[in-house]
């Protein structure tokens, strides 16, 4: 069973190797890591399997608003398809709901299918596009989930 637990320092050379794993462009340095975790107004969390590192997660919020953003999300080759990304998915739901927010946002590369295509089952759903978004000059997909009513959002 995957646990999904607040990331700390020491886990810093773990999440940095992960992320080169994962992405190709685009990385969360090792300083950016310790700011993220010190400074950002950000929850930064890792999920384990067997006391392996699988995957993490970067929710951010700014400190007036009621969104809160899906930062990244990164899981390990050989972890992928194991439902560990919709488990942080879950996760962030939580901390939105108890942190007073009334969604959810992300980007994500219009290429990159596979998170597309779990998005979309997970409940959000496209509201706009930023062309050249990321390094490699991809198109981001701006998504969102509502996680309260719509007649109830302000």
């Amino acid at each position: 069973m995957t646990h999904i637990a607040p990331a700390d320092l020491g886990d810093i050379p773990q999440l940095t190797a992960l992320e080169e794993q994962s992405f190709s462009c685009d990385r969360i340095s090792r300083r950016q890591f310790r700011y993220l975790m010190t400074k950002a107004n950000s929850i930064v969390v890792k999920a384990e399997h067997n006391g392996m590192l699988t995957g993490y997660m970067v929710l951010l919020r700014r400190k007036t608003s009621r969104k809160l953003r899906i930062y990244s999300i990164g899981v390990t080759p050989s972890a992928r398809n194991q439902g560990i990304a919709r488990t942080m998915i879950t996760y962030a739901e939580e901390m939105a709901t108890k942190n007073n927010c009334c969604k959810l946002t992300l980007e994500v590369c219009e290429h990159n299918s596979a998170a597309v295509q779990l998005y979309k089952n997970t409940g959000f759903h496209q509201y706009g596009l930023k062309k050249n978004y990321y390094e490699d000059g991809c198109t981001a997909l701006l998504l969102q989930k509502n996680l309260v009513p719509k007649d109830t959002i302000l």
